[in-house]
């Protein structure tokens, strides 16, 4: 897995970002769409994510047809400026159908059509977002995500991000479902158990944030209970890295370590510090 940190400089500017929780029930419970990142990508190369990516600027063109407003959005993310909060909405949607091939829509759209919009945003010169949704009669479903949390990269890596995680029911015809083949070069339905047991096998790598939101619901028994799981969108969660011995390790904001730890802090049974060790993370 790429990481770069600098435990002297100055920390960079968190950019913001936005992820999805793709989920759909199974017999073993609720499964989430990952892909493997590229091993060359600067930021997490070769770890399985979920599909998400920055902000691009045209996200928060106010001509994007999508079914919530901004101020809906804002109250959605606790965040006071609307524009922003309705741009997260429609990067997560965006970065979704870009690297998983899902389109999030309302109302839903022929899988063709999702098809034909994703190849349509992969050149470079090609017409603004808003145009393509035009063209393709598309309007973005931003009601289908649920805020779950907000991570915010160490001040100690080198390329930093604000980033917002959503949940989202998956569509009803997920046969499409794939990566990319250039960011990303593998894809699969994971149950969040099975994911955790694949990564302490060292089988995949799994950052920090990944593994501890997987940690939160491996025992939903699905996808509404899910759902329904009472959730602070609005707080950033801000881990914070250490040197151990010859490598360096992860705490996260409810570790007794983090500068930002309360003097008791609440035991919750879940990981909250994890250590790099040849490649890959580990708790």
């Amino acid at each position: 897995m790429t990481v770069s940190f600098d435990l002297e400089g100055d920390a960079p500017i968190a950019r913001d970002a936005a992820t999805v929780l793709v989920v759909r029930d199974s017999p073993a419970g609720p499964e989430v769409f990952f892909v493997k990142r590229a091993a060359a990508m600067h930021f997490m190369g070769g770890a399985y994510v979920f599909p998400g990516g920055r902000l691009d600027p045209e996200d928060a063109d106010p001509t994007v047809a999508c079914d919530l407003d901004a101020e809906e959005c804002a109250k959605r993310l606790g965040e006071p400026d609307g524009s922003r909060a309705r741009a997260l909405h429609v990067a997560a949607l965006r970065e979704c159908l870009e690297e998983s091939g899902l389109l999030l829509a309302d109302p839903a759209v022929d899988p063709d059509v999702a098809d034909a919009l994703r190849a349509a945003l992969v050149p470079k010169e090609r017409p603004s977002l808003a145009a393509l949704l035009g063209q393709h009669g598309v309007t973005l479903s931003c009601a289908a995500l649920v805020p779950w949390s907000r991570w915010v990269t160490p001040r100690q890596e080198t390329r930093r991000f604000d980033a917002r995680f959503f949940v989202a029911p998956a569509p009803a015809d997920v046969s499409r479902a794939r990566h990319d083949g250039g960011e990303s070069v593998e894809s699969g339905w994971l149950t969040p158990r099975e994911a955790i047991a694949r990564a302490m096998r060292a089988e995949i790598v799994l950052a920090p944030p990944t593994w501890r939101t997987l940690a939160e619901i491996v025992d939903v028994p699905d996808v509404a209970a899910l759902l329904a799981m009472p959730r602070e969108p609005s707080r950033a969660l801000e881990p914070s890295v250490v040197v151990v011995g010859e490598t360096f390790a992860v705490l996260l904001p409810d570790d007794p370590g983090h500068p930002a730890a309360t003097a008791d802090p609440p035991f919750s049974g879940l990981p909250t510090r994890f250590l790099y060790r040849d490649g890959a993370w580990e708790v």
